[in-house]
């Protein structure tokens, strides 16, 4: 980049080593300050001489013990350099080096003050590119509206009181388009805050999980609050704040079909996940209770799977947190996932009973679901240490396995690109069998 300078103090200074040459004008009386030299004039050995670039004539002082002997050389910002009309007469090198070559230079170097390219450039780059409002009003002009996200969400808050109270079961697109744009936006994590500070916790989230008649509307609410929460600690601590806890635990008893059971499941997750203080409130008796209650109900088989994971998934953040010297967590974040009492509650609650039932109740269901099976066997694997003596000492739950086990064997080579997958998935449970009960064996 070239830089435009104008010389204010710009000056070459060097020490001379001998008289001038002689001349009919008086002789130099050198002082502590600059003084121009006469054309001619002879100066006395041992002063400090500078040609002064700005007015192109040669000047000298006394040796000031403070400056040194060092060339120096200064500039500030302006206008570029020029041709001064140095008298050709004056020496023209400097330290071995020509004037010409020396400006030339000089006019790449940078000063300390930009103030002036600075303001330039901001002039350049706002005439290269438009302003937010410029096409905004350009696109409201060829009809297109320009919003931001904080613009649609105050407008989808104003329309959804009056659009909640007129939807009917045979007319609620217009309320599942509005919960489709605000989950879409929440997932933004600011965006999630600045609906929870608008109100929308109590203007819509709670208003809608207590439309009894309406599953529909509860499912979209449901959605929503697991979308806010979900990876995001302030907007966890806000809704704990705002008594979601209570709320969730009565959605979760309430729920009967698959799709509000997973919703619920959904939010409930995503609240409790890597976060002690709502497991406190949300994993308690009742709690469990309502949980272990989704294994019996009449519902598809992922989403109890869900159930089983959602424990899993908790007990191995409270294991990482609290033993092996829960590397990665500080005192604090221990100390909080000791206060849950998290496996006092799962042994109070017969956490490992309960899940050895759904286990091997399920086995039929499971055995052609080899997704379902997969995921399954890695959760109760996950659970193993706190559930070794219950399940090693229970025929079902090893009978289970195997079947899983021999089931996959049976239909290995039926398709060839899941071959390596139900290898794997084989592999995982002879693994379990043999932390339980030793090497695994093939009759049942």
């Amino acid at each position: 980049m070239k830089f435009k300078f104008v010389v204010v103090c710009l000056h070459v200074a060097f020490i001379v080593g001998g008289n001038g040459t002689g001349s009919n004008e008086s002789a130099f009386v050198a002082t502590n300050e600059w003084q121009e030299i006469k054309e001619g004039q002879s100066i006395p050995q041992g002063l400090h001489v500078r040609i002064n670039l700005s007015t192109g004539k040669k000047e000298a002082k006394l040796l000031d013990p403070d400056d040194g002997s060092d060339s120096s050389l200064s500039m500030v910002p302006g206008e570029e350099l020029k041709d001064h009309g140095i008298d050709r007469a004056a020496p023209d090198t400097v330290a071995g080096m020509k004037l010409d070559a020396l400006r030339d230079a000089l006019r790449d170097i940078p000063a300390d003050v930009y103030e002036e390219e600075d303001q330039n450039r901001d002039d350049t780059i706002r005439g290269k590119f438009k302003s937010y409002e410029q096409i905004k009003q350009e696109l409201k002009d060829a009809n297109v509206e320009l919003k931001s996200d904080s613009e649609i969400m105050s407008a989808l808050f104003d329309r959804f009181s009056e659009t909640l109270l007129k939807t009917t079961a045979e007319q609620r697109p217009e309320l599942d388009a509005l919960f489709e744009d605000l989950q879409y936006l929440a997932h933004q994590i600011d965006n999630a805050l600045n609906f929870i500070d608008r109100g929308g916790v109590e203007k819509i989230l709670w208003p809608s999980l207590n439309r009894t008649d309406d599953t529909p509307t509860r499912v979209q609410a449901l959605k929503l609050l697991g979308v806010i929460v979900q990876n995001n600690p302030k907007a966890k601590v806000a809704l704990v704040e705002r008594n979601a806890g209570t709320n969730l635990l009565t959605a979760l008893g309430r729920a009967s079909t698959t799709e509000e059971i997973s919703a619920a499941l959904y939010a409930f997750g995503s609240l409790v996940r890597k976060f002690p203080f709502a497991q406190r409130q949300l994993l308690t008796p009742h709690g469990y209770s309502l949980l272990y209650g989704v294994w019996t109900k009449k519902v598809e088989l992922k989403v109890k799977v869900k159930v089983l994971q959602l424990l899993a998934d908790v007990l191995e953040d409270y294991v990482a947190a609290t033993e092996g010297g829960a590397a990665g967590f500080d005192q604090t974040t221990v100390e909080q996932y000791r206060s849950t009492k998290l496996i006092e509650g799962l042994e109070k609650t017969e956490f490992c009973k309960h899940a050895g039932e759904f286990f091997h109740q399920h086995r039929t269901m499971l055995v052609p679901e080899e997704n379902l099976s997969d995921e399954t066997v890695q959760a109760l694997r996950s659970c193993t240490k706190l559930c070794h003596d219950a399940w090693s000492q229970c025929p079902l739950f090893r009978h289970t396995l195997l079947v899983l086990r021999n089931n996959l064997d049976h239909r290995l080579d039926e398709d060839s690109d899941l071959v390596e997958y139900r290898r794997d998935i084989q592999k995982n449970i002879d693994d379990f069998v043999r932390e339980l009960y030793g090497q695994p064996r093939d009759e049942l």
